[in-house]
């Protein structure tokens, strides 16, 4: 591992850092590489990492959502980037984008975009026009001025790629294959969802199920803005389990206790049909089938490898349609073997390439 001439790496992120798995995995394989990493993130219990060469800079916002909070954020993001030098700033998602290319274009850095997800796409702002404008604004003027960006699917490159004239690598979101023994269980109809608690992720919807199809149990593993609406909506149903926020050593214990796993998304939001879930690759880690929707990058995945199945509608009733199908035995048994027999194909270890090999050529542009 070569650890002499790197340079650092500022990661720029509204996340918490502590249940971010997605920047844990991505800056411990740039530790490995030899980087040094500064992690601007927020803080659960303003805790920070143990890793020598992480960096925690911690800010806790005084304002914890909406328009100040965004404002705050990267006021305080453009005052911490401005002190770096000829260092790559990376900005996580559009929401730090302004604060991260203030602050970081005047000191010879060189600004990554990290897109996650489409952010003024997401469904929160499906009826806020004002607020999906200025997201939209924000997009226009900055994204074009960025040389170098990366996202997790093909979908989503080719929508940046097309909207704003600039080239997108894809590194997709895949953990790490988990070093569990999993042993074969009997098939108790219980339902694993795993991420974060938001409208239009299938929840309401699966909760609903529930009320009906007390033969099977979810387990719902995670929080979000949704949280307490959902809890509500499932108050006096034994077979709906919140277990909250869970460390990400603990994620595949609790995901091998169930048989299938839960992935839908409202079609109402382009963010969501353009998607390709990190837990899709977590319930196929688990060997969980699962259900998914009907959109491009599912297609592509399921066409070739049958480990989940898909319906059209997002819908109570296409929920429970798909729950027939998927835990009929023959289907079943077919999407359990094949679970096993596929998820090698779909590791960290091959996107980890993809992600060094793209900082070694910033790198090398200073």
């Amino acid at each position: 591992m070569k650890t002499t001439g790197k340079r650092n790496i500022v990661i720029c992120s509204t996340s918490y850092h502590e249940t971010d798995r997605r920047l844990i995995r991505i800056i411990e394989s740039l530790v490995k590489e030899g980087y040094r990493i500064s992690w601007i993130s927020r803080s659960h219990n303003r805790s920070k990492s143990k890793q020598s060469r992480i960096s925690h800079i911690i800010i806790n916002a005084f304002f914890k959502k909406g328009p100040l909070f965004y404002l705050e954020y990267n006021c305080r993001l453009w005052l911490k980037i401005r002190k770096q030098h000829q260092s790559i700033i990376c900005a996580v998602d559009l929401d730090t984008i302004p604060g991260a290319y203030l602050g970081g274009k005047s000191n010879t850095n060189i600004i990554i975009h990290d897109a996650h997800e489409i952010y003024y796409e997401v469904p929160e702002l499906s009826d806020k026009r004002i607020k999906k404008g200025i997201w939209k604004t924000i997009a226009r003027f900055f994204l074009p001025r960025i040389k170098y960006n990366y996202t997790v699917n093909t979908s989503l490159a080719q929508h940046y790629s097309s909207k704003y004239g600039t080239q997108y690598e894809v590194i997709r979101n895949i953990g790490p294959k988990p070093n569990l023994e999993l042993k074969s269980k009997k098939f108790e109809k219980i339902i694993a969802y795993l991420g974060v608690l938001n409208m239009g992720r299938g929840l309401e919807i699966a909760i609903e199920v529930m009320r009906e199809r007390n033969d099977y149990k979810l387990i719902i593993l995670g929080e979000g803005d949704n949280s307490e609406a959902l809890r509500k909506q499932a108050e006096g149903l034994a077979n709906v389990e919140f277990v909250g926020l869970v460390p990400p050593d603990q994620i595949f214990k609790i995901l091998t206790k169930a048989d299938l796993g839960l992935n839908i998304l409202s079609a109402s939001s382009l963010n969501y049909e353009l998607s390709l879930a990190n837990k899709f690759f977590d319930y196929l880690h688990a060997e969980l089938p699962s259900i998914n929707m009907n959109y491009p990058e599912y297609n592509h995945i399921l066409n070739s490898h049958f480990v989940g199945i898909k319906i059209d509608d997002y819908s109570k009733e296409a929920l429970s349609t798909g729950l027939d199908k998927i835990s009929e035995s023959a289907t079943y048994e077919l999407l359990k073997t094949n679970c096993r027999k596929y998820k090698h194909l779909y590791d960290w270890s091959h996107e980890e390439v993809k992600l060094i090999q793209l900082y070694r050529n910033i790198d090398t542009t200073f």
